[in-house]
C-alpha cells in the first residue's frame, strides 16, 4: 500500500496522461479510467467500435448507440426497456459509475 502511495506520487509529478481504450468506452476502459482518476491521474477513456454495443434481452437484439450519446441518456433507455433485466446483467451499475466519470463515450477514431 505504502509502494503504491509512493510510486503514484512520482508518477503524478512526472504530470503523465494515460489513455484507457476498451470496444465501446463503457466496461472496461471506464473501469480503468475510475481507478487511475481516484489516484489523481490525468486520463481520458475511449472506444475503439463503429458504435457503441450492449448487451440486449437476447445475442441477436443488442442496444446499439452512437458514440458521444450521454451515459445518463443511454442509463435512462435501458431503465425504461427493461429496469430488472439490465440491473441483473450489470448494465445499470456500469451506467451509474460511468455517469460519475464523464459525460458520454468518446470513439479513439474521432480523437482530433
Amino acid at each position: 500500500d505504502e509502494v503504491i502511495r509512493h510510486l503514484t506520487c512520482e508518477l503524478n509529478a512526472m504530470h503523465l496522461k494515460f489513455a484507457t481504450v476498451c470496444s465501446s468506452n463503457m466496461n472496461r476502459s471506464m473501469e480503468a479510467h475510475s481507478q487511475l482518476k481516484a489516484r489523481d491521474f490525468i486520463v481520458r477513456s475511449f472506444g475503439t467500435g463503429t458504435n457503441v454495443r450492449l448487451p440486449g434481452p437476447s445475442q441477436d437484439k443488442p442496444n446499439v448507440y452512437e458514440f458521444g450519446t450521454p451515459y445518463k441518456d443511454i442509463l435512462e433507455d435501458l431503465r425504461k426497456k427493461d429496469v430488472n433485466l439490465y440491473t441483473q446483467n450489470g448494465l445499470i451499475g456500469m451506467l451509474e459509475r460511468n455517469v460519475k466519470i464523464k459525460e458520454a463515450p468518446e470513439r479513439w477514431q474521432d480523437l482530433d
